[in-house]
């Protein structure tokens, strides 16, 4: 691959940034070799720190393969870039990891090279597509500029955003506790836990919930045209959630042995309180829209 001239007139922004070809060639391997490897290691580090810090570090990294994707012409070229890259986080990851010899807070793969191969194709899929959404909003010529409309934000919104805060609150304080009885144990464990020690797969679908309502508020603010009525995923995501919480409490019991010693804490019956109060927003703001939505003949 070969560098092309830039006509001095393009302009660049954050969505079309100079691509990486016309870049100085130090500067090519600081973005595709130095910064995820430096990454990959501070990912190493966390993982035998903090699950949750380690997690948002992955969401952080996935967004920032797909926008290196925008540096590329192609898809070809943006999947070859994003292997590259990412190849490199995961061997930092590991290459951390081992220095540091702390216990993996997240399970990690065995054996555990085939992370930076999993990795390696992320990144590839990523900035593929990021460099496929760049090449197609250029051949669509001049977007309209960009405009976020707060007004037509409704009380639906905010109950949204106050439902998911207390959702995400919940999930740092106990959900689950054991009695006095010696033979109660949840992960092999005594005391009490949060939902981050207690799950491995709930806490991180109960933290994509709380984004739900964040997610809709983008849409209406950036007045994109949806196919179905607003608030109605919000709804069916907190319905979700609500339920799953539900769950693992009630319904399939407790997490822990045996069950009728392990106790519900404050922070489970929050968390219920906290996916209610999305569903109850998504559907808060369907009547919103219904209401504002006019008889047929009525001007």
């Amino acid at each position: 691959m070969e560098a092309s001239s830039v006509s001095e007139e393009e302009s660049h922004t954050f969505t079309r940034p100079v691509y990486l070809l016309d870049r100085p060639l130090p500067v090519r391997v600081l973005l595709v070799v130095v910064v995820p490897g430096a990454l990959g290691l501070l990912g190493g580090f966390l993982l035998g720190q903090s699950k949750v810090l380690y997690l948002a570090l992955q969401v952080l990294v996935v967004i920032g393969g797909y926008i290196a994707g925008y540096e590329h012409r192609s898809g070809r070229e943006g999947a070859l870039r994003g292997f590259i890259g990412g190849a490199f986080y995961g061997g930092g990851i590991l290459l951390m990891h081992e220095l540091t010899g702390d216990p993996a807070k997240v399970k990690l793969q065995h054996p555990a090279v085939i992370l930076i191969g999993i990795t390696a194709v992320v990144g590839a899929v990523l900035a593929a597509f990021g460099a496929s959404a760049r090449r197609n909003r250029e051949e669509r010529g001049p977007r309209k500029p960009f405009k976020l409309d707060f007004s037509l934000w409704k009380p639906g919104e905010y109950y949204g955003f106050l439902g998911a805060a207390v959702l995400f609150l919940s999930l740092f304080l106990p959900w689950y506790g054991t009695s006095s009885n010696p033979n109660a144990q949840v992960n092999g464990q005594r005391g009490s836990f949060n939902a981050f020690q207690t799950f491995k797969v709930l806490d991180i679908l109960l933290i994509a919930a709380c984004t739900a309502p964040f997610i809709l508020a983008w849409i209406i603010a950036r007045g994109h045209a949806l196919t179905w009525r607003p608030g109605e995923v919000t709804m069916i995501v907190g319905m979700t959630a609500f339920v799953l919480i539900i769950l693992n409490g009630v319904i399939l019991g407790k997490p822990g042995a045996p069950d009728s010693e392990i106790e519900l804490k404050i922070g489970w019956f929050i968390g219920l309180l906290g996916s209610a109060g999305i569903c109850a927003a998504g559907v808060l703001r369907q009547a919103e829209q219904a209401r504002d939505r006019k008889p047929p003949g009525v001007l």
